[in-house]
Order: C-alpha cells, then sequence, then structure tokens
C-alpha cells in the first residue's frame, strides 16, 4: 500500500492549487488517510463510468497505471514528472482519456514509485 503524508500532500496542495479537479483528488486522498489506492478506487467511482471493471479490486490504481503505461513510460512524460506535476496530470489526463481527479492520484503512485522502476515493472516479460 503506497500512502501520502500529511506533509506530501501540503506540497501537492500548493502545487496544484490552480486546479480544483486535482485539489478535490487530493481532498479525497486526505479523507482515505493518504491511501492512494482506496482514494483511487473513490474517486473512480465519483467521477467516472469508465474503468468499471477494475472497480473493487484491491489493486485498482496500480491496474489502472498500467493501462496507463504506454502513456507513462513515454520519455517526454518523463521529463513532465520532474518538479510540479500539474503538466503531468493534465497530460496522463487528457492522453489517457480519463477525469484529471483520477489522474492526480495515478501520476502520485507512479511519482512515490519512480518512473523508471514503474515502467521497467510495467515492461511484459519477452
Amino acid at each position: 500500500m503506497i500512502t501520502v503524508t500529511p506533509e506530501e500532500l501540503s506540497q501537492f496542495r500548493s502545487q496544484l492549487a490552480d486546479n480544483s479537479e486535482a485539489l478535490a483528488a487530493l481532498d479525497a486522498i486526505e479523507e482515505c488517510q493518504g491511501n492512494l489506492e482506496a482514494a483511487a478506487q473513490l474517486i473512480a467511482v465519483e467521477t467516472t463510468e469508465a474503468e468499471v471493471s477494475l472497480r473493487g479490486d484491491s489493486n485498482y490504481l496500480e491496474k489502472l497505471a498500467q493501462k496507463l503505461s504506454k502513456i507513462i513510460c513515454q520519455e517526454e512524460f518523463d521529463d513532465l514528472m520532474t518538479g510540479v506535476l500539474t503538466a503531468a496530470i493534465a497530460t496522463l489526463a487528457a492522453s489517457g482519456n480519463i477525469p484529471i481527479a483520477l489522474a492526480t492520484p495515478v501520476v502520485i503512485y507512479v511519482a512515490k514509485i519512480g518512473v523508471k522502476q514503474f515502467c521497467e515493472a510495467a515492461k511484459p516479460e519477452p
């Protein structure tokens, strides 16, 4: 289980202050005591009809990130992950056709793991 600390939430709030959807996602993460998995499921139920097949899955966030790995593992996306995450969230939402609120915990999840580590793990076995 990957969690976000109150200090990290505060940092993300200042980075994402201009994006109400991302801030709502941070509220959900806070409501779930920083548990990204629980927050992603909560956000999915509230924001989208898509990804219904994954809802209720204990690895929902990981599986959603895997589905978006073609976007996340592009070199350009890795560049977006350095520093402020606003651009990475917007790009993932637009390219992955998911709400910004749902892209937010995915980007935070990948940031916590590390893009390179995530993409190494996301590569299908030969």
